[in-house]
């Protein structure tokens, strides 16, 4: 446990962690001076222990101790130079949350990867409870990890840990590090590609012999990141994943069959579709890799066969949200990327797409190869022009400008066709020119599909 008595604390940035950071952090220290650029955000902070000091000022960084910068605020902020300037020590809330319950006889399970890992994160915790295991849920998938903070003993903390997270990590060990996949993805945040995946990499940094890596070695640069693990003298036992061929040591798929051949049994688990209402290849990826995770923490495969039917996915992820006859309407919002959406319009046939907003730097023409699937495109946002110049000679191509529009115009293109058509809302793109976040942007998809089925 660090040591946080009589400390200046200065925390950046007072979104739903650095409020949770100001709950932590006043239970050691009756100074914390916060910070956060939006006034309107500063004004929500009604906390008479809690000054509200500019930190870009000199004076007020030379007041602090430790610097808590919360996920997502730049690398390049003048806050972080300031303090870096002035050597003033930098933490995040993953190591925070580490220091303070590693003591303990916590389990850490901690997940990363470009795509699936808030559904390896969800899916793990599922099978965890369902097992009668005392399993807590957090991180990027929405619940502040410092909100997770309890007295209880033994318990399985399941972690997703985004790349910002995993920026400012030094010191964290989890029993067992996950990595999905990855690909390009934040490299405005980042500066570039291989910093990106440095980041990823930061969550093996701590460990040993006495923990666990999965990795998913079908990825190129996650078996590049296996091999470098793999090499290290004093190196974690690794379990790697693959859906294309049978190896030692991990659960494994063949012939539509999953085994676990974890230490060589070679038992047989159950046919896949026996196992998951989960579509796409990428999802076969997610069981897998949860399954290893389940049986390494003593989940029988009895309790497997039981429970991992019985879990039904994400809300945004791929979700079928209402279907007739003859149109099936899919909302896949939490594709906010241009890989994300591919894994999206690799599942269906017949698409009538709706695509856009926010891009992120990632190349349109890695979608070439789905073209042939789409029967029309309506796009939104700020990107919409953006899609349609660059698909109008391949299907057809406009901009709708907004949800509503495009599922209009969606619906009724579907009525002029003959086959059973999917209408995929994803969209490949944040969702920062019109949205919150990616669930608002999805509640808005639904509630325009709800308003069409009346």
């Amino acid at each position: 446990m660090h040591n946080y008595k009589n400390k200046i604390i200065g925390i950046l940035g007072l979104g739903l962690s650095g409020k949770s950071a100001i709950q932590f952090f006043k239970n050691y220290s009756k100074n914390i001076i916060a910070w956060d650029d939006q006034e309107i955000v500063r004004n929500s902070i009604l906390d008479e222990n809690v000054d509200l000091l500019d930190l870009k000022l000199l004076n007020n960084i030379k007041l602090i101790d430790l610097l808590f910068i919360s996920p997502g605020i730049m690398p390049s902020h003048p806050v972080i130079k300031l303090a870096k300037i002035n050597k003033v020590k930098i933490t995040g809330d993953l190591d925070v949350f580490w220091q303070e319950q590693s003591n303990n006889k916590n389990k850490f399970i901690v997940i990363t990867g470009s795509n699936g890992k808030s559904t390896v994160t969800s899916l793990i915790h599922h099978l965890l409870v369902s097992s009668n295991k005392p399993s807590n849920i957090g991180g990027n998938i929405g619940i502040p990890v410092l909100n997770l903070i309890s007295d209880k003993i033994a318990n399985y903390y399941v972690i997703e840990a985004s790349s910002f997270q995993l920026a400012l990590v030094k010191n964290i060990k989890p029993n067992i590090s996950i990595l999905t996949n990855l690909t390009p993805d934040h490299i405005d945040w980042h500066g570039s590609y291989k910093k990106y995946i440095n980041s990823k990499e930061n969550l093996f940094l701590n460990q040993n012999s006495d923990d666990l890596a999965i990795i998913n070695i079908n990825n190129d640069e996650c078996l590049k990141i296996y091999k470098k693990i793999n090499n290290r003298k004093n190196k974690p036992k690794i379990i790697k994943i693959s859906i294309n061929n049978k190896l030692d040591n991990t659960i494994y798929i063949d012939k539509e069959k999953v085994y676990d051949n974890l230490n060589n049994k070679n038992i047989f688990i159950g046919d896949i579709k026996d196992l998951t209402s989960l579509i796409g290849l990428h999802n076969i990826e997610n069981i897998l890799i949860s399954i290893a995770v389940a049986i390494y923490l003593g989940v029988s495969h009895k309790n497997i066969k039981k429970y991992l039917p019985t879990f039904k996915g994400l809300s945004h992820r791929l979700e079928l949200i209402y279907k007739n006859s003859k149109i099936t309407f899919i909302n896949d919002s939490k594709s906010t990327n241009i890989v994300a959406c591919k894994v999206a319009l690799n599942c269906f046939e017949n698409i009538i797409w709706i695509a856009g907003g926010r891009r992120k730097g990632d190349e349109l023409e890695y979608l070439k190869s789905n073209i042939k699937a789409i029967k029309a495109g309506y796009f939104i946002g700020e990107s919409a022009d953006e899609f349609v110049n660059y698909f109008k000679n391949c299907f057809l191509s406009k901009n709708s400008s907004n949800i509503k529009d495009a599922l209009n115009d969606a619906v009724e293109y579907a009525k002029t066709l003959n086959s059973n058509t999917t209408i995929l809302f994803s969209p490949a793109c944040s969702s920062f020119d019109q949205f919150k976040n990616y669930e608002e942007r999805g509640n808005k998809f639904i509630e325009e599909v709800n308003e069409y089925i009346k």
